[in-house]
């Protein structure tokens, strides 16, 4: 077993599904000390029996990333708990789709930019806060591709007025403008850009064989990612082998934007 990250204090919001829980395990398995935070209670306490092996360092904190008091107290358990923040993952995020059962489109939209936008910004504010207490730090942002490309009209999975494609194209910007205007301080800031990956957000997908297909067929290495895929490429962001790489966004999406 490696540990790339021994000694390293990490943040992962979103932490208890999907590409946020294998960056949990991944980055538990590297030597982190890790807060992982997640909007559901239960969810949080099923990663924490997950995660609960012997030597394990974690602490869970139920949060909710679009409020500023909940950001900056998951950033204070982190203080509280390790001393300091050396990595922050905003894995935190939903699709218009989780929105749906919402009538109203300006209600559905503030949802959605309110997690994926809002709740990445809070939080990267409330943990520099405490990275520049220590002069350095490394967040990775979760965009999508979607913040690079519009949607396919084939799959039909937006009619253009879906905020998801808005909200990451919005999280690729803060990042370069985040990167470029904390690099002196020592803190770096990068985003991965997933294609279509296998998590809940995506079973509606997934479940449905006609749409899948088209979403297979258009990443040209003929599948859709699997959760641990992207974290791999967050854990090198994440880790001191990524020390010269900031405001970078890092696309792993099987080659669907390069066709």
């Amino acid at each position: 077993m490696s540990n790339r990250l021994q000694d390293k204090v990490a943040v992962i919001t979103g932490a208890a599904s999907g590409i946020g829980a294998a960056c949990a395990h991944r980055f538990a398995a590297e030597g982190a000390s890790l807060v992982a935070s997640d909007i559901s209670e239960k969810a949080c306490a099923r990663l924490a029996e997950e995660l609960g092996k012997p030597g394990a360092k974690f602490v869970v904190a139920t949060g909710d990333v679009t409020s500023r008091a909940d950001t900056e107290a998951i950033a204070r358990t982190a203080r509280n708990t390790f001393g300091r923040i050396d990595v922050l993952v905003n894995s935190a995020g939903i699709t218009s789709r989780n929105v749906a059962d919402e009538p109203d489109l300006e209600e559905r939209w503030r949802r959605v930019i309110d997690v994926n936008l809002k709740g990445t910004m809070l939080m990267c504010m409330a943990a520099v806060e405490v990275m520049r207490g220590t002069g350095s730090g490394s967040i990775v942002n979760l965009a999508s591709i979607m913040g690079h490309v519009g949607y396919p009209p084939a799959v039909g999975l937006s009619d253009g007025f879906s905020a998801y494609a808005q909200s990451k194209g919005g999280v690729v910007q803060l990042t370069r403008d985040l990167g470029a205007a904390l690099g002196r301080e020592g803190i770096r800031v990068n985003a991965v850009c997933p294609g279509f990956v296998r998590t809940p957000l995506t079973e509606s997908i997934t479940s449905n064989n006609e749409m899948h297909s088209k979403l297979v067929e258009a990443h040209p290495l003929g599948r859709m990612a699997e959760p641990e895929e992207i974290a791999n490429v967050i854990l090198f962001l994440a880790s001191d082998e990524a020390s010269f790489v900031t405001g970078a966004n890092f696309l792993v999406d099987g080659g669907y934007t390069a066709v």
